[in-house]
């Protein structure tokens, strides 16, 4: 089981990047990196995980899918 691709917009990407940029400009680099892994992971958990179920066992509904 896998999950569906998340694509993140150019604006959310900038905001990030702009959050990350102030956190580092305090003096804090390790900060923003992990700020920005941090975010990105979360979004990446947001997607909703794909199922797969077995075939059916009757012919006629096996070929509808």
């Amino acid at each position: 089981m896998g999950g569906r691709k998340i694509t993140v917009k150019q604006s959310a990407a900038d905001s990030i990047a702009e959050i990350a940029w102030f956190i580092e400009s305090k003096g804090m680099i390790k900060t923003a990196e992990k700020f920005s892994d941090h975010v990105y992971d979360f979004i990446g958990k947001l997607s909703p995980s794909i199922k797969s179920y077995s075939t059916c066992k009757d012919p006629v509904r096996a070929q509808l899918g």
